[in-house]
């Protein structure tokens, strides 16, 4: 029985100076330490210098493509920039997208960014709603692959 206990008060010791080593980052500054030291002051910024502007293009200067093309292109730079550091804006912006151009010329890539985004937050059910959302409308999409490899849904069979 003494035994017994002794090996249960070990592992107990063990698994606490895990814990305590493997705990989140926040930890508390010590009593015994006293306050952090203060950060030494920034120093300003470089004075900014104004560059001349050059005048806005002629209508004849234009190019041909309609704004509404660039507004989506914008937005889905914005989306492949934040998937992986910044999850939650990236899904924003990819449903904003979606709503704004719903059949737009990068609609497949934006479907399977906002799989991947949800993977990244670790929203794994909505994920794979997302995919079978995206293998509805994109039956032959190119990011098929990537999205069962992802979270395991594959498309619904078709019926001849």
């Amino acid at each position: 029985m003494r035994r017994a206990l002794a090996i249960v008060f070990f592992l107990c010791a063990v698994a606490g100076g895990v814990w305590l080593v493997l705990r989140p980052a926040a930890r508390e500054p010590a009593a015994s330490q006293g306050p952090p030291p203060a950060a030494a002051p920034e120093p300003p910024p470089p004075p900014h210098l104004a560059l001349p502007r050059a005048p806005p293009p002629s209508d004849a200067e234009r190019p041909a493509r309609p704004a509404v093309a660039q507004d989506e292109k914008a937005l889905m730079r914005q989306v492949r920039a934040l998937v992986k550091t910044e999850p939650r804006k990236a899904e924003a912006l990819a449903r904003e997208a979606r709503r704004r151009f719903p059949n737009g010329a990068e609609a497949d890539e934006r479907d399977a960014l906002l799989v991947d985004a949800l993977i990244n937050q670790q929203r794994i059910g909505a994920a794979r709603d997302e995919t079978y959302y995206y293998f509805e409308r994109h039956p032959n999409g190119r990011f098929a692959e990537h999205l069962f490899v992802m979270t395991g849904a594959r498309p619904a069979p078709r019926r001849p």
